[in-house]
């Protein structure tokens, strides 16, 4: 069973609470970590991917964490290539972006299936993290292509749904979330704050509501 990170953002690099906890599962030489595997949002978007890869590649080489291997999965990689990354991965990253656009790229791939089975460390930001859930409860939100709320199955990773990004001053996607709340239980996350599920436990760390 994959340990999971679910993240909103880190908009100026990985804070010191979430580089303890996730170093927490690592080997205590974190110079050789195995095999990276950042899974795309858009898997149209090559060029893209390869920057926003390298961006999170960065934030893992400021806290002292560094990869023997590096794997991008999009469209240019076959549905079994992806799966031999993902086969032979240490920690997958699943991208932030598009959560509808994402999902459909991830059913495309078979995605659910893979991770499942996987057995090391997932973290997912955004719409990575809300994709993670069995049952993904989608609150409308005009400014991420959810034109109206959605409920779908999603990797199946975790039981929880979350918002990202949670602002207060944007009220009326406050009431698009409290809509959505009524299918499920939704947790507001803010900039900086994640939810670790290790299989046993789900911990919350930073401010959430």
């Amino acid at each position: 069973m994959a340990i999971c990170f679910l993240t909103s953002a880190f908009n100026n690099g990985f804070t010191p609470a979430f580089e303890r906890v996730l170093k927490k599962y690592l080997p205590a030489d974190t110079a050789d970590a195995g095999n990276f595997v950042f899974i795309a949002s858009d898997f149209d978007d090559p060029h893209g991917n390869l920057h926003w890869a390298e961006e999170i590649r960065g934030k893992f080489g400021e806290i002292g964490i560094l990869f023997s291997d590096f794997h991008i999965v999009d469209h240019t990689v076959s549905p079994t290539q992806a799966e031999k990354y993902i086969r032979n991965a240490q920690i997958i990253w699943l991208s932030g972006g598009d959560t509808l656009r994402q999902i459909v790229s991830f059913e495309e791939y078979h995605l659910r299936e893979q991770l499942m089975g996987f057995d090391g460390i997932i973290i997912g930001m955004s719409a990575g993290s809300i994709n993670m859930a069995d049952r993904v409860v989608l609150a409308r939100n005009i400014y991420d292509n959810a034109p109206e709320m959605a409920i779908y199955q999603g990797l199946g990773l975790v039981q929880i749904n979350i918002e990202p990004h949670l602002d207060p001053i944007y009220a009326e996607h406050l009431d698009d979330i409290l809509e959505a709340s009524v299918h499920a239980p939704i947790y507001g996350l803010f900039d900086d704050s994640f939810i670790l599920d290790d299989g046993q436990h789900t911990t919350i760390y930073g401010p959430y509501c």
